[in-house]
């Protein structure tokens, strides 16, 4: 059995096709389909069934990826050490994350973290967690930040910070005093609000919320709350806040940007639960010092700025 052997392997289990795993491993669609029937005929052993273009794997195969995970893993730390002997230990940092890390909080960390890295310079993208979880199985990034971490078996997630769901307001809209007390799902009957698409997790939580309201409606609840606009973006979401387009439930990070530096208004939506910042790594090539340094300090950056504990550090 030969490493290469793996890597095909592996390759096509993260990506799902032959297709994938020939831009996985930077090799054209034909000769990863024949290294595929190369290994399956020399291992002796049925490795994905397929359908509809698709690659199922088998039993065999699943028993297979348990037992290799860690050589692989081992293989692609030295591969680094490679990488940072040749290049005198600086090279590229590949990051991505959502809009509301990359707009807000990112940059803040990434100067902190730079201080200490002088020499590794950094390419930076902005997705939503579904484009995310491409990027990180075809190897198009190192580490990814998101507030809706992705559940992939070929994926680990370290929780960062976990922080509540705010009400955003325009400047003003609530008195000084009310704005340190925490609102209720019933104050926002009768209101404009703007919420994120119906593909977010949030956007599905808070119109579970809102239905419940309207279900409730009565003479002390003259109208249910209306969603007047989605959008794609939290940052968007506060930008037509100020505007004067409606409430918005955003996450802390927004709450806090559209706070300190548009001047608008904020409360707690306990109803609502939290969200958790949380980095994202692919399982097998396992967590860079790197990537770990910043994660560290994006947490750092994350629990100051609003002023929470950080999270367990544990990993899925």
């Amino acid at each position: 059995m030969r490493l290469r052997d793996l890597e095909i392997f592996h390759a096509v289990l993260q990506a799902g096709s032959v297709t994938g795993a020939a831009r996985l491993l930077h090799i054209s669609q034909p000769a990863a389909s024949k290294a595929l029937q190369q290994v399956e005929r020399q291992w002796g052993i049925t490795l994905f069934t397929r359908s509809a273009g698709q690659l199922h794997p088998t039993e065999e195969a699943r028993k297979l990826e348990a037992a290799s995970q860690g050589m692989l893993g081992q293989l692609n730390d030295v591969r680094r050490l490679v990488d940072g002997l040749r290049e005198g230990e600086a090279r590229t940092l590949k990051v991505v994350a959502t809009p509301a890390i990359a707009q807000q909080l990112l940059p803040q960390a990434l100067g902190q973290w730079r201080r200490r890295q002088p020499r590794v310079s950094c390419e930076l993208a902005t997705q939503h967690t579904r484009e995310i979880v491409d990027a990180l199985l075809l190897h198009e990034v190192d580490i990814a930040f998101t507030l809706s971490a992705p559940t992939h078996p070929a994926l680990m997630t370290r929780p960062l910070v976990r922080m509540p769901l705010l009400v955003l307001g325009p400047a003003g809209y609530w008195a000084q005093d009310c704005q340190q007390t925490p609102m209720t799902v019933a104050e926002l009957a009768g209101q404009r609000l703007i919420a994120l698409g119906a593909h977010d997790p949030l956007a599905r939580r808070l119109d579970g919320l809102l239905a419940s309201v309207a279900q409730e409606a009565s003479s002390a609840l003259p109208s249910s709350p209306r969603i007047v606009t989605r959008v794609q973006t939290y940052p968007l979401a506060a930008a037509l806040v100020q505007a004067g387009e409606g409430l918005a439930v955003v996450d802390a990070i927004t709450a806090h940007a559209a706070t300190t530096e548009r001047g608008l208004s904020a409360r707690q939506l306990p109803q609502a639960g939290e969200l958790v910042l949380s980095a994202v790594w692919r399982r097998e090539a396992g967590r860079s010092r790197l990537a770990q340094s910043l994660a560290d300090q994006l947490a750092r950056q994350a629990a100051q700025w609003l002023q929470v504990p950080l999270a367990e550090p544990s990993a899925v």
